[in-house]
């Protein structure tokens, strides 16, 4: 598995990296400031996922025992501080946090960076945005939806419909020596659906933009992980919402469900082309070399991540040869949807400078359904 790193929007400069290399080390190559210190900046919320996750944990306290002692004395023992149920409960989660803490540092190492304990013993400590933490929290759903037994049915009911979709428009040839199509498929997270589309035979290359989730998805395409030696995750610890039994925060996840490099050989494919690139998709797509160069965009959960969904559409265009296909599952949510203007802005900068904090895609977004 080839892994093409692209910068992003700062320059067009592409780097065919070295088998060898992390994504750590691919960075340090290109000598790019920024892009270092946001490398920092992720790993720091990596490391410091267990401390946030515990505080997280004991801030609970202080409002239970604020609660009126008509209200305290109906709670189940495990949540009444002091009792033998809390402190197995206490325990539990304290075991869950490190297994995920766990599974970061591994993650970390094998990209060339310090872990948790090696920052720890250093005694320097930068603390994470709570935005940060909440994507590394986000890592670990990904991770169960993709890779593992769990998330088979929510697998099924999103990427088997892309996955036939293809089969069906864009078939392959019988005779060997015809070339593969390419298909191209942006926001591709932890990688699953890419390697998919890759296994069934054809030439895939997965865009992703985050780089927490470009390094959860090399860690397990790339370490050699196997479900002979899973690591075994808590995806829902921090969940306070949705959560119908206690045991649910706390109910262990192995991963991976398949060996990557087994499934992308699965059916004796001898040489798959499959290549991920880092960074943002219009900066990377619009480039002219990609354009009229892919028979297929395939993408989940991915056309509502633009601030206008009109100019993903126009790259998509330029990037497809005559005939090519887009195939895109999923919900129209569009994430950078803003505030919408009342009776009293009024003017366009009476509305800009009232939510000058928020990001400017944020007041800049155009919902199609509109």
């Amino acid at each position: 598995m080839s892994d093409q790193v692209q910068q992003s929007e700062k320059s067009e400069t592409t780097i065919q990296s070295d088998q060898n290399l992390s994504l750590s080390q691919q960075t340090k190559q290109r000598q790019d400031q920024d892009e270092e210190a946001h490398m920092e900046s992720v790993s720091d919320a990596f490391r410091q996922y267990a401390t946030f996750a515990r505080s997280a944990r004991e801030g609970i306290v202080p409002r239970i025992q604020s609660l009126p002692e008509t209200q305290r004395k109906v709670l189940p023992p495990s949540l009444i501080p002091g009792t033998q149920e809390y402190r197995e409960r206490e325990e539990t989660r304290r075991e869950a946090e490190l297994r995920n803490q766990f599974f970061f540092d591994c993650m970390l190492v094998y990209s060339g960076l310090p872990n948790s304990q090696q920052v720890l013993r250093e005694r320097k400590v930068s603390w994470t945005t709570d935005e940060f933490f909440d994507k590394t929290c986000s890592v670990l759903k990904s991770i169960a939806r993709d890779w593992s037994q769990d998330g088979r049915s929510e697998r099924d009911s999103c990427y088997k419909p892309i996955l036939e979709a293809i089969a069906t428009y864009l078939p392959l040839k019988t005779d060997r020596d015809c070339f593969s199509p390419r298909i191209c498929v942006p926001g591709a997270g932890a990688g699953r659906l890419a390697l998919e589309i890759c296994a069934m035979g054809y030439e895939v290359q997965g865009n992703e933009f985050s780089l927490f989730m470009l390094l959860a998805s090399d860690f397990i395409l790339n370490s050699g992980i196997t479900p002979q030696q899973p690591y075994t995750i808590c995806p829902w610890l921090v969940q306070t919402k949705n959560v119908c039994l206690s045991t649910d925060p706390v109910r262990t996840v192995p991963i991976p469900d398949v060996d990557p490099v087994q499934l992308l050989f699965r059916n004796d494919n001898h040489a798959p082309e499959f290549s991920m690139t880092a960074g943002e998709f219009v900066s990377i797509y619009n480039s002219p070399k990609e354009h009229h160069r892919w028979h297929c965009v395939a993408s989940c959960f991915f056309l509502d991540t633009a601030p206008c969904v009109v100019e993903y559409l126009q790259v998509i265009h330029e990037m497809l040869l005559e005939g090519g296909l887009l195939i895109n599952f999923g919900p129209l949510l569009y994430h950078w949807s803003g505030p919408t203007v009342r009776p009293d802005d009024l003017d366009e900068h009476t509305y800009r400078k009232k939510h000058h904090s928020l990001d400017k895609r944020y007041l800049e977004s155009v919902d199609m359904s509109w």
